[in-house]
């Protein structure tokens, strides 16, 4: 579903960017009966498998019962979750961040809210234990669907949702797997290398080791965050402007996001460094674990800016339609990681800094491929214009400047 959603978001920026408006709630529309045959396929296979799934996940003895009473609700009402990312991602398109961030809020609020009224039975709710947790997940999903769908219904959206519009253009499906496929690739080499490098530590360092990365890994999830939002947002702003053929805006978004996010991770990084005996000591006392973790914090962190970098330039190569890019960008780092880090520990067993240094000279590494491979691919979108028109099924538009404002749909379309 991610992979879809990314998709049909970058084509809809970019039909936004050249002034299409029609085009873009045509890929809208296709992209909730995509995401509906997704989540359909999805559904079924996870409850046939779910046993399965389950026991290969870790579940075992008492746990299997309570896990399969949670997943049995969550997976048979997984279809709002995959009819909510086209939601979030038709928002983000059309540079609006603002509702998806309230929309995500309120769907917090009410999930906070019945899961112990519905878990415990409080307020004359019915006991439902583990299985309440999951229904109201469901019913904080299901909310924030209906109204995300209303509000893309309103007449001051520039990309409404159209009823109408619920159909499926094959040769557009091939626009949007060429962009979102690969997308989803990306998402899928970064838990793997991670598991992979998990598995190098603890074979040498044992739990300790593990323990240490894991510490490690959870505080640079909070350097990542920056990188999320400037990197959703260089999703939108790039696409739009290569719709637009604007490319000097398109250089100017992709800086400032790079600065951006730069600046605020290094920062966090910075102060993961100056206390990292504060952070390391809520996950552990142990001395052997915050030695190593230690040695993580006060190495790996200096790289988080880094890190953020190749993010947004993956967000960015998927932006103007070169997905293939950021994945090949992700499995560079996967592809350099293990082996080195596998190579200093294992083989010529070096201490663990050593392999904390690898991870940092590989966020380097990253950042730089990927700053080449943005800037490549613009100048050859500049240089071969008839190329990047034939895949994209741009026609030569108007350069959309300061001011200029979108194209209004026909007035008094029908919103069925």
């Amino acid at each position: 579903s991610i992979g879809i959603t990314v998709g049909s978001s970058v084509l809809m920026a970019m039909a936004i960017g050249r002034r299409d408006i029609a085009e873009a709630e045509r890929i809208l529309g296709q992209s909730f009966v995509l995401s509906a045959i997704a989540g359909a396929a999805f559904t079924t296979i996870s409850l046939a498998f779910r046993h399965s799934l389950l026991a290969a996940s870790g579940a075992t003895g008492g746990i299997m019962p309570l896990a399969l009473e949670y997943f049995t609700v969550i997976a048979g009402g997984s279809m709002l979750l995959f009819l909510l990312f086209p939601i979030f991602f038709a928002f983000n398109s059309q540079g609006d961040n603002k509702t998806v961030t309230l929309l995500f809020a309120v769907s917090t609020a009410i999930n906070a809210i019945l899961d112990p009224l519905l878990i415990f039975g409080w307020a004359g709710f019915p006991a439902l234990g583990i299985a309440g947790a999951a229904y109201a997940t469901l019913f904080s999903q299901a909310l924030v669907l209906a109204a995300g769908l209303i509000i893309l219904r309103k007449a001051n959206m520039t990309v409404k949702l159209y009823f109408s519009r619920l159909g499926v253009r094959w040769a557009s499906v091939k626009k949007v797997l060429n962009i979102g496929f690969p997308a989803a690739l990306t998402n899928v080499v970064g838990p793997l290398s991670l598991a992979a490098l998990t598995a190098i530590i603890a074979s040498r360092f044992r739990e300790a080791g593990a323990i240490s990365f894991s510490i490690g890994f959870r505080a640079e999830f909070f350097a990542y965050l920056p990188a999320v939002g400037f990197g959703i947002s260089a999703l939108a702003l790039l696409g739009q402007n290569t719709g637009a053929r604007r490319f000097d805006r398109v250089r100017s978004a992709y800086r400032l996001s790079l600065a951006l996010s730069f600046c605020a991770a290094t920062l966090l990084g910075l102060l993961a460094a100056v206390f990292n005996r504060t952070i390391i000591g809520i996950f552990t006392r142990d001395p052997v674990v915050t030695d190593y973790a230690r040695a993580y914090f006060l190495s790996v962190t200096f790289s988080y800016g880094l890190f953020a970098v190749a993010f947004v330039e993956i967000n960015s190569l998927q932006g103007i339609g070169r997905s293939w890019g950021g994945f090949l960008l992700s499995l560079l780092r996967a592809a350099v990681a293990v082996p080195a880090v596998y190579l200093l520990l294992l083989v010529l067993r070096l201490p663990l800094l050593n392999g904390w240094l690898a991870v940092a000279a590989v966020n380097l590494l990253m950042a730089a491929v990927g700053y080449r491979l943005v800037w490549g691919s613009l100048r050859s979108m500049e240089t071969q214009p008839s190329a990047w028109s034939e895949w994209s099924n741009i026609p030569e538009p108007q350069a959309v400047g300061a001011g200029t404002e979108l194209e209004e749909p026909a007035a008094g379309r029908s919103p069925l």
